[in-house]
């Protein structure tokens, strides 16, 4: 605790930047950076909310007469969906590739194929149960579970995605708040919520972190 009695918990960040546009089929630092996820509990997204980057972050930089942002900069919305995009065919894509063992040896095998990404048996369960429920009452699919060989990739999306919306809940942090561009890509952004995995996003702003770090640094100097 603190001097005031607050009661303060430990909290470890990890910095895994490097995520591009293909990461799950090898680019860039490819499944590499994507295993540098499953020891998280929480992912907070960074996000360019001044649109003034590419899907790679490189600065675009803004059209000096309309200040307005490149037409070769990615929208943020977008980069949020080519993000999530990379998470579920990271998990999606190391499913189909034993989907044939899967499907014989039933749900037991199904459930283990989750193992994998840090999740503890009983939570996978419940997100199983959770996807067969949906099934049965939206598709009319009894048992689904039980009769893995009639699912299509359609059924497996479905189910990664649940998985990961319980495994790595998101969090955005909208970078750049002090650009002239970032205001209306911040507004966007919250108005769409929840979207692609997020569910909470606060605006932030380096330069501003600094100066008050500078500001209250100096005041213990002085």
């Amino acid at each position: 605790r603190d001097h005031k009695g607050r009661r303060l918990l430990p909290v470890l960040l990890k910095d895994v930047a490097g995520l591009v546009p293909g990461a799950y089929q090898g680019r860039g630092r490819g499944n590499k950076f994507l295993n540098d996820l499953t020891d998280a509990n929480v992912l907070i997204h960074v996000l360019d909310a001044s649109g003034t980057a590419d899907t790679e972050g490189n600065d675009m930089g803004m059209d000096i007469d309309t200040g307005m942002a490149s037409t070769e900069a990615s929208k943020p919305l977008n980069d949020m969906a080519w993000i999530r995009t990379e998470l579920v065919e990271w998990v999606f894509s190391n499913l189909m590739f034993k989907w044939d063992t899967v499907k014989r040896r039933g749900r037991s095998k199904l459930a283990g194929m989750f193992g994998g990404y840090g999740q503890n048996q009983a939570t996978t369960s419940n997100v199983l149960s959770f996807v067969e429920k949906f099934m049965e009452t939206h598709e009319g699919k009894e048992r689904a579970l039980d009769h893995l060989e009639l699912w299509d990739e359609g059924d497996v999306h479905r189910l990664v995605s649940a998985f990961l919306g319980v495994r790595f809940p998101m969090v955005l942090a909208l970078n750049k708040y002090d650009l002239p561009t970032s205001a209306k890509n911040v507004a966007e952004i919250q108005q769409a919520l929840p979207i692609h995995g997020a569910h909470d996003a606060t605006p932030v702003c380096a330069r501003s972190e600094m100066n008050f770090i500078r500001y209250h640094i100096e005041q213990a100097l002085c």
